[in-house]
């Protein structure tokens, strides 16, 4: 159960309007754009953030992308909503699979050597 309002079609007319498109995609109003629903102007601009973040990358890619961050930060929810769109997108379940072995080995090494402070030895050449 949400910890929030859920406006289902129930905020300010743009975000009633932005639903409806939401609806027709998804084939209902997912929570979290429920959640986000109370303003257009708020939910139109994460949209629009959402759809420029990554646009020179292949769907695939940002859907993968967006399943390792989502699993790192602990989000199940995006994790499992962006595991259901890669797998729309093409990707196969061992790319997947792959990605959270990556974002679990990365988020293994940031917290070490955070923890160490260790100064990066390691640069791209010029």
């Amino acid at each position: 159960m949400a910890s929030v309002k859920l406006y289902k079609k129930t905020g300010d007319k743009k975000a009633v309007t932005i639903q409806t498109s939401l609806e027709n995609n998804f084939g209902f109003v997912p929570e979290v754009f429920q959640a986000m629903g109370r303003s257009g102007e708020f939910l139109d601009n994460l949209l629009k953030l959402a759809d420029a973040a990554g646009k020179n990358l292949e769907p695939k890619t940002k859907e993968l992308i967006a399943i390792a961050v989502s699993a790192v930060n602990g989000c199940q929810y995006c994790v499992e909503a962006h595991r259901a769109m890669a797998l729309k997108a093409g990707v196969k379940e061992e790319e997947i699979t792959g990605a959270l072995e990556i974002a679990a080995m990365m988020s293994a090494f940031n917290n070490f050597n955070k923890a160490i402070g260790l100064k990066c030895d390691i640069k791209a050449k010029k």
